[in-house]
């Protein structure tokens, strides 16, 4: 009969059960980084394009029938410029229009995920005006992650509001926390919210290359989760394709990468910033992404300044399932820019 000395080995087997814990975390996040890396390298961002101060080569396109005012439009997570098919379509005929790809998206480079974030994104916006602003007045508009990039440029360089930018357009978007911890009945449920959000954003972003080996999106399941939380009602299948195929092209890691830092994300203390331009806030009376009383709540803080349209049966993507509502509110905000303008 063989017997075990089992005296002490509680102590043991724990500290060998954290230094395995340890190890595994250890390499599971070498292996995310190199994953990072590789995924950096495969994107430099194709010409034309804006570069930015970290080497990042942001994909441009520019329309320039008219000399000003210049609107640019930024997208959100997960697609491309060419979201923004109708309204680069329909503006051209009144303004320069710019539209470019977030760095990890599109044709545009990617630094990996310490860039990743809603501020870094802010920061680049501002340098896309900086660099193709032109000369006359400049109108930005976000949508979802970009309507925050928008947010976060305010925060960052409040001084261009009301001077440079001359009016602001935010759609499907909001500043408040996305877990919903300003809702909290007390300071602690606030801050596990935060807390299980930002451990669930980790947890996907080191497991983003097992992820994006399984190819979500180009599943049929995966397919219909997309559909299902970008559009309402019977939209038009060929909004529903391209969001799709924009989805299919960007990486899993830099969609993980966003998520992780938009656990985190809080940009209420910028709403004050937009209160000396006019503001468009629009968002889908059935977006499943954004909650419908973010667009409501934020008009409200901004306050006279701002616009606030809902329009019934559109989701998280309006501008393409609702491209003559957007198109029409969009119109109205360059006509109160221009009347605002001095002369």
């Amino acid at each position: 009969m063989i017997s075990f000395d089992l005296d002490g080995a509680g102590p043991r087997l724990r500290s060998g059960a954290i230094a395995l814990s340890t190890a595994g975390i250890a390499v599971g996040l070498a292996t995310r980084r190199a994953h990072a890396r590789r995924v950096a390298r495969r994107r430099n961002g194709s010409p034309p394009a804006v570069r930015t101060d970290d080497g990042v080569r942001l994909h441009v396109e520019v329309a320039d029938d008219v000399a000003a005012p210049t609107v640019v439009l930024v997208h959100g997570i997960g697609v491309s410029g060419a979201m923004y098919e109708p309204q680069w379509t329909a503006l051209r005929r009144r303004a320069r229009v710019v539209r470019y790809d977030q760095r990890g998206h599109g044709s545009s480079g990617w630094a990996g995920g310490r860039g990743a974030t809603v501020a870094e994104l802010g920061h680049d916006l501002g340098q896309v005006v900086d660099q193709l602003g032109g000369d006359g007045p400049v109108v930005v508009a976000g949508h979802s992650m970009g309507g925050m990039a928008v947010l976060a440029l305010a925060a960052e360089r409040p001084e261009l509001f009301g001077t440079r930018i001359t009016g602001v357009a935010l759609l499907s978007t909001r500043a408040a926390p996305l877990d919903g911890a300003e809702r909290a009945s007390t300071p602690v449920t606030a801050r596990a919210r935060t807390g299980l959000s930002t451990a669930g954003a980790w947890l996907l972003w080191s497991a983003a290359p097992l992820v994006g080996s399984l190819r979500p999106v180009r599943t049929r399941l995966g397919q219909r989760v997309l559909r299902w939380q970008l559009f309402a009602g019977d939209p038009p299948e060929w909004a529903v394709r391209a969001s799709s195929e924009m989805w299919q092209e960007t990486p899993v890691g830099v969609v993980s990468a966003y998520v992780r830092s938009l656990a985190s994300y809080d940009q209420r203390p910028a709403i004050g910033v937009l209160r000396s331009v006019p503001v468009l806030v629009l968002a889908g009376r059935e977006d499943r992404t954004i909650p419908t009383h973010s667009a409501p709540r934020m008009a409200e803080q901004i306050g006279e300044q701002a616009r606030l349209v809902l329009v019934d049966g559109a989701g998280h993507m309006v501008n393409t399932t609702h491209a003559d509502e957007v198109n029409a509110a969009l119109g109205e905000l360059l006509d109160r820019v221009e009347r605002n303008s001095p002369g």
